[in-house]
């Protein structure tokens, strides 16, 4: 089965939101993504993250993690999201990591941690339907 999409060329979007690589398990259940926020995402006089780049960090990861582990043969749209903001995020360096948590025919269900300097920023659960790029 040959990918309808580069998986080694990712969105440009990416490089807005800092994006500094990724880690896929082996077994394709989860991803791990690094992100470096600079002071253009932020509010407050530089000092906090907008909520939006928070939640677009966790979508990403899931939603990668989908394709990665459709091989790139499925689009993962969002039907709905739910995140949870637990604590500030500042500029600098966050980490996605982000799970399969039931995988059908048309829909997926994932969940995302992020993290900044060990602290739990937010957390989100997506639920996404499953179209053939």
């Amino acid at each position: 089965m040959t990918s309808k999409l580069n998986l080694s060329e990712p969105p440009q979007f990416l490089s807005i939101l800092g994006s500094k690589g990724f880690e896929l398990s082996e077994d394709n259940e989860s991803i791990t993504m690094n992100f470096d926020v600079g002071e253009e995402l932020t509010h407050s006089n530089g000092t906090i993250v907008q909520g939006g780049f928070i939640t677009a960090m966790l979508d990403t990861s899931m939603a990668h993690l989908i394709i990665f582990k459709m091989n790139g043969e499925y689009n993962p749209l969002t039907l709905s999201i739910n995140v949870t903001f637990l604590a500030p995020g500042s500029p600098g360096q966050f980490t996605a990591s982000a799970k399969v948590d039931k995988l059908g025919k048309s829909i997926s269900f994932t969940s995302a941690n992020l993290h900044q300097h060990g602290k739990l920023i937010a957390t989100a659960t997506a639920t996404n339907k499953l179209v053939k790029f």
